[in-house]
């Protein structure tokens, strides 16, 4: 972990770099102070747990006492838990084993392998058991997992739940295509265009607009070094000052892709968050 102080253009806040042979596979941020890295070796099949302060990416704690080295991953976070699920089997990946993690100290609060995750909600976790001709909803006590109440086949009260499950992550905020059907689009696109114009058109921009500055995720066509080539794309990340009109920051966060990457970054309060090359967790801290 590194922290960087601030100059007239943005630097990096803090950077978490993967352990060697790590690739980070995914990051899920709780309500409050802290992110939950996934991290993941591809050749020797384990995977390993960071928890990191989002204040300055120090870590809070790693490693978590779980048997399973592989098939388990995070799940879902509500308040200050973490919910990691491991797979019921390797090549049918339907969600077993259920861990309740504390974000503070990384104990393993309560396991559960007789019932299915679906999410975690304002201190209940809601859960299912799958029987031959019907499916069971429960309620459950996050901090205990304790069964607080049974729901029957009630999969309207489950689906209506999910609504203000999708409601809560409303913390988290991500990117948008950059269309007509973005918000703000004809107030900011000739602000934007001029940062963009490398872009290549098949890839369509992503932004996210925070008060005066638009933070951008777009692709451009490396140059071929050989004929017939198979075309490679970098992903590039810039920070722009609407207002002011100039670009206060960028990266390349991918140098040989195949493919297009969408939701590159995230924001929660005034950080971004990216991942670079799957091997660091970035994140800026807008002014």
């Amino acid at each position: 972990m590194k922290l960087f102080s601030s100059g007239e253009k943005l630097k990096p806040f803090w950077v978490f770099k993967s352990p060697d042979g790590f690739k980070i596979w995914k990051i899920f941020p709780t309500r409050y102070d802290k992110v939950l890295c996934e991290l993941r070796n591809l050749e020797g099949k384990n995977v390993k747990f960071v928890c990191l302060s989002t204040e300055n990416g120090k870590k809070v704690w790693e490693d978590l006492n779980i048997d399973e080295p592989w098939w388990v991953q995070i799940s879902d976070s509500d308040e200050d838990l973490f919910f990691l699920c491991e797979f019921r089997r390797p090549d049918f990946p339907v969600q077993g084993k259920i861990y309740a993690v504390d974000s503070n100290s990384g104990k393993i609060l309560w396991e559960n392998e007789e019932h299915t995750f679906l999410f975690a909600l304002d201190g209940k976790v809601y859960t299912a058991k799958n029987f031959i001709e019907k499916r069971i909803f429960f309620e459950l006590d996050s901090k205990t997992g304790e069964v607080i109440r049974e729901h029957g086949e009630n999969v309207d009260f489950i689906n209506e739940l999910k609504e203000f499950k999708s409601e809560s992550m409303n913390f988290i905020e991500t990117s948008l295509p950059f269309d007509e059907y973005h918000p703000g689009y004809d107030k900011i696109v000739e602000d934007i265009k001029p940062f963009i114009e490398d872009a290549d058109p098949r890839f369509p921009p992503e932004v996210l607009t925070k008060g005066n500055f638009a933070i951008v995720n777009y692709h451009i066509l490396n140059k071929s070094k050989l004929p017939l080539e198979i075309e490679k794309f970098s992903n590039i990340l810039k920070i722009i000052n609407i207002e002011q009109k100039s670009l206060i920051y960028e990266d390349i966060l991918y140098r040989d892709l195949s493919y297009f990457l969408p939701d590159v970054f995230f924001c929660k309060g005034d950080l971004v968050f990216y991942v670079k090359n799957q091997t660091e967790l970035v994140t800026i801290k807008l002014p």
